[in-house]
């Protein structure tokens, strides 16, 4: 079974040290002007991988849209957010909390 993480330990782990990884699960596809597919994020630390999770169950928290995607990795104070597109794609989500913003 994969370890999983609550986002407030993500936001915690980032902090020191960790790595975030946004995977692609299902390829991304424009609905209208939306953009939709499924997103799952992990965690490294070390050599230990972790998933995100909902508190209320343990399923993974999944995003359903890049919209919603981008929106999570801002609030990790993330200023690029890339975001994979093709299922079994992933990215590596830098944040470097020595960086100001530049307006």
């Amino acid at each position: 079974m994969t370890p999983v993480i609550l986002q407030a330990g993500l936001k915690e782990a980032l902090t020191e040290g960790g790595i975030v990884e946004a995977h692609c699960v299902e390829d991304a596809k424009k609905v209208g002007n939306i953009w939709q597919g499924n997103w799952r994020i992990y965690l490294r630390l070390g050599d230990q991988t972790a998933l995100l999770v909902i508190a209320r169950g343990l399923e993974p928290r999944e995003f359903k849209t890049i919209t919603g995607l981008v929106s999570f990795g801002v609030e990790l104070g993330l200023t690029t957010v890339p975001v994979p597109l093709r299922g079994g794609d992933k990215v590596t989500w830098n944040h470097d909390t020595e960086a100001e913003p530049h307006s």
